[in-house]
């Protein structure tokens, strides 16, 4: 019971997080919809992507090659 309720207390600090972010960018003046459609922002998004595939990939070779050894 007490994890589900620490899982919560993360979640809601996470949204609070979010929703401050958003007031302060608005009050900064900058508009997110135009920031992300800029092209340079889905260059970075999918090279991003690119770069965590690859090193989700290297983790799952490591985690094959010590159940390997350990076999």
């Amino acid at each position: 019971m007490t994890n589900l309720k620490n899982k919560n207390k993360g979640f809601l600090e996470l949204i609070i997080v979010i929703i401050i972010a958003l007031v302060l960018l608005h009050v900064l003046g900058i508009d997110i919809k135009t920031l992300l459609a800029k092209p340079w922002v889905k260059d970075f998004f999918t090279y991003m992507i690119a770069i965590l595939k690859l090193v989700w990939q290297d983790i799952l070779d490591i985690i094959a090659f010590i159940k390997g050894l350990v076999s």
